[in-house]
């Protein structure tokens, strides 16, 4: 009897461990297949690029010669700049009012930066915001003066109005104006400019934009060049 009772139990017992392990079978993940070979690439062959006459080039800038004989421009010192106005301008230094004895570069020197010898020994000599700013007042005033004595000298006198009058425009007579503008730049900048070089036409522009703006006034026009010809680098450096 308990024998029979037994066999029940005994084929559940198994069916339940067969059970058991076909369901662990069953929720086994498959095997991740394998990545696909790595396509080979044929290799390109080297072309040959011919980079010309100006095509080569390096990392590293080519070195200056050991003396090449050049140099950065400098700025005049404030000695240097009042006289060279004043040679320019026959004469007329930049003053209080006409005041010979009052000279404001001389006023000025420690501004623009003029040494003392007590708390500077060095001048400064670099092209600043005020260094502009009074050279501006300076040409605007000799130039005012100029143009004004210019007037009362005889033509054989001037130093501005050399090969022009008060009346002479670019409609009358252009090379009577060209030939002015190229003395100017020789004058206050050491440019030799032969007859029909192309660097005159920006002061020749400058001339007829003045005359045109201010009604044909010929002197006023000539004392616009006069102050863009000392408010030039080329004027106050070398």
């Amino acid at each position: 009897m308990k024998t029979a009772t037994l066999i029940p139990v005994v084929l559940l017992a198994v069916a339940l461990s067969l059970g058991l392990v076909a369901c662990d079978r069953g929720g086994e993940a498959p095997a991740p297949a394998p990545p696909p070979p790595e396509p080979v690439l044929p290799t390109p062959d080297p072309v040959a690029v011919d980079l010309g006459a100006h095509g080569a080039a390096s990392l590293l800038p080519i070195p200056p010669g050991p003396d090449e004989g050049l140099r950065g421009r400098r700025r005049m010192d404030i000695d240097q700049l009042d006289a060279s106005i004043q040679r320019v301008t026959g004469g007329i230094a930049w003053t209080e009012d006409g005041d010979p004895d009052d000279n404001l570069f001389e006023e000025l020197a420690s501004t623009l930066g003029k040494p003392d010898f007590i708390d500077s020994t060095q001048e400064d000599l670099t092209v600043s915001l005020l260094f502009q700013k009074f050279l501006g007042d300076a040409a605007r005033s000799v130039c005012t003066e100029l143009v004004q004595r210019e007037l009362e000298t005889p033509s054989s006198e001037r130093v501005l109005l050399r090969y022009v009058d008060e009346e002479t425009t670019p409609l009358e007579d252009a090379g009577a104006v060209q030939a002015n503008l190229r003395y100017l730049l020789l004058r206050y900048h050491s440019e030799l400019i032969p007859e029909g070089d192309p660097r005159v036409n920006p002061w020749s522009w400058l001339f007829e934009s003045a005359l045109h703006v201010n009604g044909g006034d010929v002197p006023a026009a000539w004392r616009t060049v006069c102050v863009a010809l000392i408010t030039h680098p080329d004027f106050y450096s070398y």
